[in-house]
């Protein structure tokens, strides 16, 4: 009978050792990012100075050599800062992050806009209706349906408003 430490000792013999990820191109300190959504391409392999992403488990800040890193997108706003030091803003409703062993980083929203692209009234409009739904009460499934509709309402008025 195996005991859990053992178990865990013979893994990490198996698994090798987490490390920095190598420069995207030999002897370069660049993150590429590549940043996409079904309906659009933001960014596609392009060297960026830093990116900073909202996932389930806080924002991520990635710079060039960080460690490889998977990551669930939660709504917010993914920042991105160019070489040039200007900064671009997308929100981003849900997805995935992955940092990779060969310092590429991809960013697949579900769904993505500029922050600037985004009307204050209606996300507000859109926070109220969905706040009053789930309010109203219903079925269990419409209650978590309006919950998570209020939660990207909520992260759209603040991305627009600069609380983000």
């Amino acid at each position: 009978m195996f005991s859990l430490a053992r178990s865990a000792r013979a893994i990490a013999r198996i698994i090798p050792k987490r490390t920095y990820a190598a420069p995207a191109a030999a002897g370069s300190e660049e993150l590429q990012l590549s940043l996409s959504s079904p309906s659009a391409a933001y960014y596609s392999n392009t060297v960026v100075k830093q990116v900073d992403v909202p996932t389930l488990a806080g924002t991520v800040g990635i710079l060039a050599n960080h460690v490889p890193t998977l990551g669930v997108l939660k709504p917010g706003v993914v920042q991105v800062t160019e070489l040039d030091g200007t900064t671009q803003k997308l929100f981003v409703t849900s997805g995935t992050l992955s940092m990779n062993i060969d310092g590429t980083v991809q960013v697949l929203a579900e769904e993505a806009i500029k922050v600037e692209e985004i009307d204050e009234a209606k996300a507000r409009s859109e926070l109220d209706s969905a706040n009053r739904k789930a309010a109203e009460g219903g079925s269990e499934v419409e209650r978590a349906e309006a919950q998570i509709r209020a939660e990207v309402a909520e992260a759209l008025v603040k991305a627009v408003t600069g609380q983000a």
